[in-house]
């Protein structure tokens, strides 16, 4: 059985998107919870910028150009 404030966490919607840029164009994204939890996701991320990495999905190699953190719109308008 989950405990029930896991639940609520689970359910909580994802308010925050960080987008990472990669040279060839394609981009990877991770929706969070929280502005704080896509800061500090952003701050690893960042990290990487103008490194080449090894696409998991591809195997090719990818060199990240850029990261941002933006609000998700809610949909309600």
């Amino acid at each position: 059985m989950t405990h029930p404030l896991i639940l609520a966490a689970l359910a909580a919607p994802k308010t925050h998107r960080v987008l990472t840029t990669f040279a060839d164009g394609s981009t990877r994204q991770f929706d969070t919870r929280s502005a704080a939890s896509a800061d500090n996701f952003a701050i690893g991320e960042r990290r990487k910028v103008g490194r080449d990495l090894i696409n998991r999905e591809t195997g090719a190699t990818v060199r990240v150009v850029s990261v941002s953190v933006s609000p998700i719109a809610s949909g309600a308008a």
